[in-house]
């Protein structure tokens, strides 16, 4: 189902942007190299709808250049998500002769992929892998495996930071769902902080999808918070504020990506900060590149504008042409739709892509943009 959705917004593309001119149907030029790409992502299930949305962005950078020198072809595999699925598609990727993959969202069918993908020398761009055991295990292999995503790391460090700099002489909460990831996410930011000589005030937890957080929110209160940094999901954010606005508390809070979502039944106080990558559409191209996704009738999100400089990035190594498109990807800059790439020897991205975003009349936007 979801290949033919995403074979329909292709057509829907080509037609729109052809009669607005921004394609051309003019004869196919000589190319000096077309990249073989591979596309792996899933097309069903919980992550089917990212699948979908990767392959949109893709597609939009695409259909500009349909039937006027494009640099690169496209074989598209499913992925499953299961723990030797991966390696079935690095097969199935071998067979077709791919020199470059873009995608992988599962951490399960990347692993089992990579090895035989390594074999062959042949890189994959990945967006969404944090993990930084994964990122490790890849260095010490010598996997040829390209992160356009951050280390889960990076997010505590840049948290860690953004807490003692801006919150330093405040009394500091730091409260998690007892979800893994959140855990694991507050962990990381209190030992970096530690690290940082700062010592926060409560450290504590509570249960998730509640209709009320008023245990929590009087624990804080009894301990003079000012100042919560959460691991939880933007809705239990949300609760917690309204709750402790009820009682007379105001707290001014932080937090993870989880913090980017659709609001539910509330929204967030303006002035929350988010510390997630900076993923948006800039550089001298930018607004016909929103023109494009306005055409397309596509939300300029996350997944799909990286699936946009995905594609960029792979027109680029079709132009200098290189023999070994692993080395290439550490020797090229790429001048993308969100800014500048290029990658150290072991497939990390050089740029720092994290910044706190603030919440402020229904939408987070760059702290340095408040006026």
């Amino acid at each position: 189902m979801m290949k033919h959705l995403t074979t329909l917004l292709a057509l829907i593309c080509v037609q729109v942007l052809t009669s607005l001119g921004l394609i051309s149907l003019a004869p196919l030029h000589a190319q000096e190299r077309v990249i073989r790409v591979g596309i792996v992502a899933p097309d069903e299930g919980s992550l089917g709808i990212l699948g979908t949305q990767l392959r949109a962005g893709f597609l939009i950078y695409e259909q500009q250049f349909i039937n006027d020198n494009l640099r690169f072809d496209v074989v598209e595999e499913t992925e499953t998500c299961e723990a030797n699925g991966g390696a079935d598609t690095a097969y199935a990727l071998e067979e077709a002769h791919v020199d470059l993959v873009v995608g992988f969202l599962c951490v399960e069918s990347l692993v089992s992929a990579m090895p035989i993908l390594a074999q062959n020398n042949i890189p994959v761009l990945n967006i969404n892998i944090r993990s930084d055991i994964v990122r490790d295990e890849a260095a010490r292999l010598s996997w040829p495996l390209f992160s356009l995503a951050p280390r889960a790391s990076d997010q505590a460090k840049f948290a860690s930071k953004y807490v003692i700099k801006n919150w330093g002489d405040k009394s500091v909460a730091l409260i998690e769902d007892g979800t893994i990831s959140n855990r694991e996410m507050i962990d990381a930011v209190r030992l970096q902080l530690e690290d940082g000589g700062f010592q926060p005030i409560v450290l504590d937890n509570f249960r998730p999808g509640q209709a009320r957080q008023f245990g929590i929110v009087r624990r804080m209160g009894k301990s003079n918070i000012s100042h919560v940094f959460v691991g939880a999901s933007r809705s239990d954010t949300a609760i917690i504020a309204r709750d402790a606005a009820s009682i007379g508390l105001k707290f001014e809070f932080a937090g993870g990506d989880t913090l980017r979502a659709a609001d539910d039944d509330l929204t967030l106080p303006n002035g929350t900060i988010a510390i997630m990558p900076n993923v948006t559409i800039e550089g001298e191209n930018a607004k016909l590149v929103r023109e494009q996704f306005d055409l397309a009738g596509i939300f300029p999100d996350r997944l799909p504008v990286l699936g946009y400089a995905m594609a960029e990035i792979v027109t680029k190594l079709a132009e200098v042409d290189p023999d070994d498109i692993s080395k290439a990807m550490i020797v090229t800059g790429f001048d993308t739709v969100i800014g500048n790439v290029t990658f150290d020897q072991y497939g990390e991205r050089n740029q720092d892509v994290f910044q706190a975003m603030v919440w402020q009349d229904g939408r987070f936007i760059s702290k340095e943009n408040i006026k």
